[in-house]
């Protein structure tokens, strides 16, 4: 009994580590499909320190190999600004497609019917060079996107300079 008991606690990480790794479902990507309400808070870089909010619509069309994501931000003083990226996990899971950047998925989360996706590339910002996190958590009927920065001259943690939350209206 006590060995039995020992190979199950012992096969107990590697069960959780093996869960946590599971990429997105068909399923979660096509629930993403349809219109969404809410707020984007956007952060200045070095020169415009400022945070402004702006109410948010998106659109979110199936197209079969992606998704695309139709924006609509309104800021306080009513000027819209539109913007489209398409979304797409490719098929062995470990790379995405959005905002129009390549990113390696570096952890999928799931806790309990949420999902939590978060995923890295390099680049250059303002002449310099950064590392570009983007966080993206689903569950039924909720969506929220991060869009965080680190450079490599500065800080080892990231500054969030895009934060979306949205809730699904049908």
């Amino acid at each position: 009994m006590k060995i039995i008991l020992s190979i199950l606690l012992m096969a107990l990480p590697f069960s959780i580590m093996a869960q946590r790794a599971v990429a997105l479902t068909e399923k979660e990507m096509k629930d993403l499909v349809g219109n969404w309400t809410g707020t984007m808070v956007y952060t200045g870089g070095d020169k415009e320190k400022v945070q402004v909010t702006f109410q948010t619509k998106l659109e979110v069309v199936d197209m079969k190999d992606s998704l695309i994501f139709n924006f609509i931000h309104t800021d306080p003083a009513g000027k819209q600004l539109i913007e489209k990226n398409s979304f797409r996990i490719y098929e062995d899971g470990n790379r995405l497609s959005f905002d129009s950047a390549q990113f390696d998925i570096v952890d999928t989360r799931r806790r309990g019917i949420r999902v939590t996706i978060i995923a890295e590339r390099e680049g250059v910002e303002n002449f310099r060079s950064a590392d570009f996190q983007e966080m993206i958590n689903l569950g039924p009927g909720i969506l929220n996107y991060t869009k965080g920065i680190r450079y490599m001259d500065m800080s080892e943690t990231y500054f969030i300079r895009k934060r979306v939350t949205l809730t699904k209206t049908k």
